[in-house]
């Protein structure tokens, strides 16, 4: 037969195993509002049994001997968290891109009596006055006024989007920087999970946290080594994964040439392209609008021609209004030339206008299965006030019944020792 003792010794370890799961439980309601915090449970497991011999048995029997705490670890499902930062990379790119056409449409500002548009009709409409009256030099400086507003409109436009594309690349410079910050972090937090060992839970939520911010920059995999530390790689446009990190070691860093999959460096990167294209058609619809309207060589003479600009180099910051309106003569064939320009610009809008919608729709869509897989990475790994508290009662009376057990062991031994000597 089994010791009295074992009693108490089964009784403490019920007792440890209960503290265990109500400080755990106690951790959990702490950081319910801790961003990146992964609910953690306790793992438990029966101590080895005692063989126990009993008359007549050729074999002992074997007597439980209470619980161990194996563990305590975090309650993560690694397929949601790829899911979610997969999405959040998508959605990043997106989001970046109807920022910036959003802006281009501002800078654009169509329909509307100020824009570029309105400025053309107004120089058109100048000129069917003065073909009417060719002699009338009011009619003449209507024109050069409305030339002249719309030279300022191109230019303002202009140098927007000058301004827009400087500060997109700006913004890869910072995001490249940024990313490059979150790999020396995870390899520094690699480096302390694998001194502390694979469980240090509030480590790697440290960790996660970061990944899961690097994820919205570039798009990222994420493979967990034996030991405890993550390797990442990233995830290009085309080609093989490029390894990032691997252990404690940042083995490779990101640049403004790298092209991720997705994320907000590739939106990045096509945003430019995009302010880039747009300017181009801008330049062309400038230029084709003043070529239409006659356009003389800068410093060239003056006279019939309404704008001056260089052909041969041609750019809207060097385009100018003639000073001698009085010499100024309409050009043949004005009206066609004009309309080919104005059709162009307008499909310009219109395409604008049809990319600035798709974004916004690509935007909805996405941040919608992202909302849907944070709800249920969520329910995996998330706390529920709710559920703690009704297991913080379950793991008191646990805590109370093992007390009880030590308490009757005591009472066993009080018996054995104190009164059987009576």
């Amino acid at each position: 037969m089994v010791s009295t003792f074992h009693g108490l010794e089964l009784g403490k370890r019920g007792l440890m195993a209960s503290q265990a799961n109500i400080a755990t439980t106690g951790h959990n309601i702490a950081n319910a509002g801790t961003k990146g915090y992964s609910r953690q449970q306790v793992n438990t497991v029966t101590s080895p049994p005692l063989d126990v011999w009993t008359n007549g048995d050729a074999n002992p029997s074997q007597l439980g001997s209470g619980v161990l705490v194996e563990s305590i670890t975090r309650v993560r499902d690694r397929f949601l968290d790829q899911q979610y930062r997969d999405s959040a990379g998508t959605l990043a790119k997106w989001q970046t891109q109807q920022t910036a056409l959003s802006r281009i449409e501002t800078v654009v500002n169509e329909p509307s009596d100020t824009g570029l548009n309105s400025a053309m009709d107004a120089v058109w409409s100048a000129q069917q006055d003065l073909a009417l009256n060719p002699d009338s030099q009011p009619a003449r400086a209507v024109v050069k006024e409305r030339a002249q507003a719309f030279v300022e409109t191109a230019q303002a436009m202009d140098r927007s989007l000058s301004s827009l594309k400087t500060d997109l690349q700006s913004q890869t410079v910072a995001t490249v920087q940024e990313a490059n910050d979150y790999l020396k972090q995870i390899a520094a937090l690699n480096d302390s999970i694998r001194r502390t060992g694979k469980n240090a839970n509030d480590l790697q939520d440290q960790r996660d946290l970061a990944v899961d911010s690097l994820s919205k920059l570039v798009s990222v995999q994420v493979k967990e080594q034996t030991d405890g530390t993550y390797s990442v790689s990233l995830l290009q446009k085309e080609g093989a994964p490029v390894l990032l990190v691997s252990g404690t070691e940042t083995v490779s860093t990101l640049t403004t040439d790298s092209e991720p999959a997705n994320g907000k460096l590739t939106g990045l990167a096509q945003s430019i392209a995009t302010v880039e294209k747009y300017h181009s058609q801008l330049h062309e619809t400038v230029k084709g609008f003043a070529e239409a309207n006659g356009m003389s060589a800068e410093n060239g003479s003056a006279g019939t021609n309404l704008f001056a600009g260089n052909q041969a180099d041609f750019t809207i910051a060097g385009l100018t209004v003639n000073e001698d309106s009085g010499q100024y003569a309409l050009p043949t064939d004005t009206d066609t030339a004009t309309e080919k320009v104005k059709s162009g610009y307008q499909t310009l809008v219109s395409e604008l206008g049809a990319e600035t919608q798709a974004a916004g729709r690509f935007v909805s869509s996405f941040d919608a299965t992202l909302n849907a897989t944070e709800n249920r990475r969520q329910s995996v790994t998330g706390v529920s006030l709710d559920e703690e508290m009704a297991n913080l009662v379950k793991y008191q009376h646990a805590y109370s019944a093992a007390a009880r057990i030590v308490s009757t062991a005591d009472e066993m031994l009080d018996t054995l020792i104190n009164r059987m000597a009576r």
